[in-house]
C-alpha cells in the first residue's frame, strides 16, 4: 500500500512539473524570433535530479508535446526528443557523479543536459526540419549557456530546501 501511495505522489509531482514547464516555456518567455529565453527546462531538470533520468525525460517530452499542441504547433519528434534529452542527460550525469560537491555536480549535470538536448538535438532538428542555417543556429549556443547558468543557480537555491535535498539524495 505504501508503494502505491508513493507512486501516486510521484506521478502527481511529475504532472505538476509538466504544468510548470509548459507555463514557464509558453507564457513566461522572451522571444527574439529564432532564439527564445525561458525557464521551461527548470522543472525538467528538477524532475531529473529528484526522480531520476527517466522522469526528467518524461517531463521534458510530455511538456513539449502538450505545450506545442496548446500553442498550435505540430509535434516535432526530434524537438520533443531534445526537450526530453535535457532531463535524461542531466539526470544520468547527476546519478553518475555522486562524489562531487553539490555545486559542481549540478553545474556539470545541467550543462551536459543543455548541451545534448538543446545545442545538439534541437539545433539539428531546426536545421533538418526547418532549414535554419548553421550560422543562425550558432546564436543558440550562448542562449543555452545562459539558460544553463540561470538554471544552475535556481536549482541550487531549490536544493537548499532540506526536503528537496533529501529527495535528491535518494
Amino acid at each position: 500500500m505504501n508503494n502505491s501511495k508513493n507512486s501516486v505522489r510521484t506521478l502527481t509531482m511529475l504532472a505538476l512539473l509538466v504544468a510548470m514547464s509548459i507555463v514557464f516555456s509558453r507564457v513566461l518567455s522572451i522571444s527574439t524570433g529564432f532564439v527564445r529565453f525561458n525557464l521551461g527546462s527548470l522543472p525538467v531538470l528538477l524532475a531529473a535530479l529528484l526522480f531520476g533520468p527517466g522522469a526528467g525525460f518524461a517531463v521534458g517530452a510530455v511538456a513539449d508535446m502538450i505545450g506545442g499542441v496548446l500553442a498550435g504547433y505540430a509535434i516535432n519528434p526530434l524537438i520533443t526528443l531534445g526537450a526530453g534529452a535535457i532531463g535524461l542527460v542531466a539526470g544520468l550525469a547527476w546519478q553518475k557523479l555522486p562524489g562531487l560537491r553539490t555545486g559542481l555536480r549540478l553545474q556539470i549535470s545541467v550543462l551536459l543536459g543543455h548541451f545534448v538536448g538543446s545545442m545538439v538535438i534541437t539545433s539539428l532538428a531546426l536545421r533538418i526540419f526547418y532549414g535554419y542555417p548553421w550560422a543562425t543556429l550558432a546564436v543558440r549556443i550562448p542562449n543555452a549557456l545562459i539558460l544553463a547558468a540561470v538554471n544552475t543557480v535556481l536549482l541550487r537555491i531549490l536544493l537548499e530546501n532540506r526536503t528537496l535535498m533529501k529527495m535528491a539524495k535518494k
